[in-house]
């Protein structure tokens, strides 16, 4: 009798121990998480944004769509031509944020178009991934339609393009200036930072909201009219 009681007062001290141990491996992870820097993911400010062809859906049909093609590498920050910025959503059709935030991004393409907007002109693409679950063409198209969006929806779903612009979460955004630099990720690890063209290093943003997240048009307003490239 007196064994079973020694042999279970030992597992109830090891049971504690246990728990003990597993309780402090989660507080020690929680303290990294808390304490560590974000992981900065994607093409980062002052790196060249990779070049793709790839098939995109631009309303009526599906076509060949040449990224380079957008770009103007003469551009400089002295410039006073027309020279389009690129803004570049990453989403996926299953993503319950892409679908959350598709109504401002369809409303941000019509605001940086040249028709209404006093800066330098955005032109707005959508690649669109498999990372939630399967998708299909048919859903991009149905995706595009929905929200009314005006601007071409790439087919990355073997998430080729996605791997070489070192994105692995949607939404994720990306301002490239006309020459092909990234000037702005929103996969940053602070998020808060520019490209500047005149000095070649990052800069801080202005958070207009308040919430510590710059969102899109707020890196498009700051970044766009910093320079020439339009009609300001």
């Amino acid at each position: 009798m007196m064994n079973n009681l020694y042999r279970s007062e030992e597992a109830s001290a090891r049971g504690d121990a246990a728990i003990i141990v597993i309780s402090l491996f989660f507080v020690g992870l929680l303290i990294v998480a808390f304490t560590s820097n974000p992981i900065a993911t994607g093409t980062q400010p002052g790196e060249r944004a990779p070049i793709f062809t790839a098939q995109a859906y631009n309303g009526n049909g599906w076509e060949t769509f040449v990224f380079d093609d957008l770009l103007t590498p003469e551009w400089s920050p002295n410039s006073t031509g027309d020279a389009p910025w690129i803004a570049v959503e990453f989403l996926d059709t299953d993503c319950g944020y892409c679908k959350k935030s598709a109504e401002d991004v369809g409303n941000w393409a019509e605001q940086y178009s040249s028709s209404v907007w006093t800066g330098p002109e955005v032109i707005f693409i959508a690649v669109a991934v498999e990372f939630v679950a399967d998708s299909s063409r048919a859903e991009i198209k149905e995706f595009r339609d929905s929200y009314e969006h005006t601007f071409a929806y790439v087919d990355d779903l073997d998430v080729d393009i996605a791997g070489d612009w070192g994105v692995g979460a949607t939404p994720s955004y990306f301002l490239v200036q006309p020459d092909g630099i990234v000037a702005w990720n929103s996969g940053q690890a602070s998020n808060s930072i520019g490209w500047d063209a005149v000095s070649e290093e990052v800069f801080s943003l202005t958070d207009y909201t308040g919430d510590n997240y710059i969102e899109l048009n707020e890196a498009i307003e700051q970044l766009t009219m910093k320079y020439g490239g339009g009609t300001q």
